[in-house]
């Protein structure tokens, strides 16, 4: 039996998304692109970075010590988001958005340089980014990658992804691309994985790709629900801040129990 309380699902789940967000219910990407794309995230998630008697992870404490023994269905099949409101004046619930449901949402895909790139055996990381060696990186200036901006750690914003990403945003032809790492070990400063090549969703702006934008929703037992959601900040169904009185009212439907959430697909 599942530990997770679904509350909505299917056109249900598509139209609500639509609903809240103004977007359009997601479309069907082709098997064969999704299928490789989850893959390719399955393959980093549990990935092994190592482990250091300093790291503080202890004998099996790493993300990619959990994830070990996990298959692709289980992360198929856990949720996108869940959230715990644990008392009737908790303004700061626990969430947890799934890496790998974020990084195949639809806001990214791999088209055939990432393929190529992806393929390369990565040695030391002597490369111009993280996670590269220097064949990487020579790759990447042949092929006309520019860097856009620095490269940037989602630890250093608080993000409620269920493991850090660290990145470089790059452009190509005037297309975007993420270069990017999964954190898998204990401290956040060292225990990431070799850098894979996303390609960006014309439709998506870089940022969206990492984002932890989820939301949640509880029946409220009058044919109604009460809903929640993080955007960077906490609103209700109203789309105003959320207030104690509406996470006091998502408590006393959910029971304090652990919600099943959805995020923005693309």
């Amino acid at each position: 039996m599942s530990n997770y309380t679904i509350q909505l699902e299917g056109a249900a789940k598509d139209a609500y998304i639509a609903a809240r967000f103004n977007t359009p219910a997601p479309a069907q990407n082709a098997g064969v692109i999704k299928m490789k794309i989850e893959q390719l995230v399955f393959n980093m998630i549990t990935e092994n970075t190592g482990t250091h008697m300093l790291d503080s992870g202890g004998a099996g404490g790493r993300a990619w010590q959990r994830n070990q023994g996990l298959t692709l269905e289980h992360f198929q099949n856990e949720p996108e988001a869940t959230i715990k409101v644990c008392a009737a004046d908790d303004e700061w619930p626990e969430v947890d958005v799934s890496v790998f449901h974020k990084l195949t949402d639809g806001s990214l895909y791999l088209d055939d340089l990432c393929d190529e790139f992806n393929s390369i055996e990565c040695g030391q990381w002597n490369g111009q980014y993280y996670g590269t060696d220097s064949e990487m990186s020579d790759w990447l200036d042949d092929n006309e990658f520019e860097s856009e901006g620095d490269g940037w750690n989602t630890y250093n914003w608080g993000s409620n992804l269920s493991q850090t990403l660290q990145g470089q945003d790059l452009k190509r032809h005037g297309d975007d691309y993420i270069l990017l790492q999964v954190h898998g070990g204990a401290d956040v400063r060292g225990g990431y994985t070799d850098a894979k090549l996303f390609k960006v969703n014309e439709h998506c702006m870089s940022y969206e790709a990492i984002d932890d934008i989820c939301m949640f929703s509880v029946d409220d037992g009058d044919g109604g629900y009460v809903s929640i959601d993080w955007h960077g900040e906490w609103t209700n169904q109203d789309g105003q801040c959320a207030t104690v009185e509406d996470f006091a009212n998502f408590f006393k439907h959910s029971g304090g129990g652990l919600i099943a959430g959805n995020i923005n697909q693309h």
